[in-house]
Order: structure tokens, then C-alpha cells, then sequence
């Protein structure tokens, strides 16, 4: 795998990224939304269709994710949140190798409560760095970020039995004089949010919709309400039906270094000023890279707190939220 070079990784929301997948919840077996407003919190725990990783899902609170085998170490920490496919039975995440300061993307897969062995994803006819990975079409294709040398590329694969195949560049109008950043996000209806950067460094890193129509993605539009950062804004995550995006952001009188704040669509299909998420996910140190879990019940988003070797993912019900309460 090609080295990336340390000046990318810095320009690009250095190890803060996120990347996330948009399921309706209507269309996961045994699980609408009904069945979710009605549920207590003891039975959505005992009911709970994924089983993430063995995880006990958090109920009122912020939980670090993952056991002791997935959490960062000397050797690597993560790049991005952990991506579940549409039946659960499939995580990705993309580690930052620290000797060789490369990206890489991982999978496991779940049989019977059991997880397998975590592997390297590869696909052929893709060189360079894999990196944020996404599911569309219910679980038949998947996203994700290539980087090869100095080349940012979204692509496109689709499954065909286990294996992931006919690589296909998104092919997205990018203005002149910008790149893309490190992460990007996908709605049901196949609209894509993601980041762009000025290379010429007059316009810091913003968020940009592209609209997708018949097959084919329109110019990328600029959601200037949600730049509410001097330094720039990252980590787009967008919900199933648009009606909010997460993302993060350093603001003055924030909480400190990168917060995370949420953006909710009114009646005019517009996005709103942003809200800071707040102390229950926000600290003065590094809270971005957000992404909401595919069967639309819990916030990821990377951190490292005292007692982590590196970025971990962090996980939170969304509607313990209380900006999502306010809502």
C-alpha cells in the first residue's frame, strides 16, 4: 500500500473522520419506528436485533465501544467510526497505521453471535488507501474514499456473494482549485454530503451536497449555514431522510478543540442553525468524525479520552440526545 504523506494527513482533518451510512429503519426486519418510540429501555436491550460486536448498547449514557481487541493501541488507533451493514451481521473501520502512517479499512463478520477474525479489506482494480466505508441499496454497495498517491477518489463496488467487485469511480463535478476531504455521507435517495478544501488555502474545509438524479450526481452546492467554525467544518453524517446532519466543528465558545453539532431541516427543506450536541458527548478535548448507525438508534463518533491509546469510537442513543428532545 502506498505511504500517505504526513501533510495530507494534517491538511485532511488529521485521524478525526467519519463516515456514515443512512438505513431506514422501516426497512430492518422487526423494527419501526413505532416499535422503537414504544419500547422501554430495558426491553430495547433485550430485543435489540444487532448485536455489535457483543457490545451492551448504552441507555442514557456515553459509551466507549468496542472490546479489547478493537481498541487502539500502539500500533494503530481509528480513523473513522465503526459501520455496520444493514442487517448487522458486518462491521468495517478504518485504522491509521502509526509506523508506516497509512489508512487502512478492516471488516468482520458475525455468524450465530460469533464474530470472525478481522481481515484487511481489498479490492481488485483499487490501489492506495481505502477509507470510509459506507453501505447503500440495503446492503448491495458499498462506498468508500480511495486515496492512491495524491488522488482523492470516491468509488462505488457491489456485492456479489462475499466478495466486492466492479470498482467504479462516482463521478461528482468538483469545482476548480478544490479536493475532496476525508469522509462523506449518504442519504436513502443516494444524495451525497462531503467535504471540500480550497487547495490554494483561501476557503477553509466546508460541507457540499450533491444531489443525485437518474443516475447522475449534480454540481456540488455549499451548505454555508453549517459553517459556523473559523477553522472549518468535518465529519458529515447525514440522516436517512435529510431531515438533520451531524458533523463537527471548532467554534469559539464551544467546549473545546473539535464539537459536534447537529443541523435540523424546518418546514422549508432547509437546514437550521447549527446546535452544539453538548456535554453529553462534547469535552475540551476531540469529540468528530460522527456517523449514525444503520438501524438509526445510536450516534458513533471518534475521541480519545485519558485513558486511550489513540482515537477510539465513542456511541450514544440518539434520542437521549437532548437536542433531539428540543426537536
Amino acid at each position: 500500500m502506498k505511504k500517505i504523506m504526513i501533510l495530507l494527513v494534517a491538511v485532511f482533518t488529521f485521524s478525526l473522520v467519519g463516515c456514515s451510512e443512512s438505513i431506514d429503519v422501516d426497512t430492518i426486519p422487526g423494527r419501526t419506528e413505532d416499535t422503537i418510540d414504544n419500547t422501554t429501555d430495558d426491553d430495547l436491550i433485550e430485543s435489540i436485533i444487532f448485536n455489535y460486536l457483543n457490545e451492551t448498547p448504552p441507555v442514557n449514557e456515553l459509551k466507549l465501544f468496542g472490546p479489547a481487541g478493537y481498541l487502539s493501541n500502539q500500533y494503530w488507533h481509528w480513523h473513522g467510526t465503526p459501520v455496520f451493514s444493514p442487517d448487522g451481521k458486518e462491521m468495517y473501520w478504518s485504522k491509521y497505521i502509526k509506523a508506516t502512517n497509512e489508512i487502512e479499512t478492516w471488516f468482520t463478520k458475525e455468524n450465530d453471535s460469533n464474530w470472525g477474525e478481522p481481515e484487511e479489506l481489498t479490492i481488485d482494480g483499487v490501489s492506495g488507501a481505502i477509507n470510509c466505508p459506507v453501505f447503500a441499496d440495503e446492503g448491495r454497495e458499498l462506498y468508500f474514499l480511495n486515496l492512491d498517491g495524491m488522488k482523492f477518489t470516491i468509488f462505488k463496488v457491489t456485492r456479489d456473494e462475499d466478495t466486492w467487485t466492479n470498482p467504479e469511480a462516482i463521478n461528482i463535478n468538483i469545482p476548480q482549485g478544490k479536493v475532496l476531504g476525508w469522509s462523506f455521507s449518504i442519504a436513502e435517495n443516494k444524495n451525497i454530503y462531503f467535504l471540500l478544501w480550497d487547495i490554494n488555502g483561501l476557503e477553509h474545509q466546508k460541507i457540499y451536497r450533491s444531489v443525485y438524479d437518474n443516475g447522475e450526481y449534480g454540481d456540488p452546492q455549499p451548505l454555508d449555514i453549517l459553517d459556523v467554525g473559523s477553522d472549518g467544518v468535518g465529519g458529515p453524517a447525514i440522516a436517512p431522510d435529510e431531515s438533520y446532519i451531524i458533523f463537527d466543528s471548532v467554534v469559539s465558545n464551544g467546549f473545546g478543540m473539535h464539537d459536534l453539532y447537529v443541523s435540523f431541516k424546518n418546514n422549508m427543506g432547509e437546514f437550521t442553525i447549527p446546535i452544539n450536541l453538548g456535554d453529553q458527548v462534547n469535552t475540551n478535548q476531540e469529540d468528530a468524525g460522527s456517523t449514525i448507525s444503520s438501524d438509526g438508534l445510536y450516534l458513533f463518533f471518534t475521541a480519545m479520552k485519558a485513558t486511550d491509546l489513540g482515537y477510539n469510537p465513542y456511541w450514544i442513543r440518539i434520542d437521549d440526545l437532548e437536542a433531539f428532545e428540543v426537536e
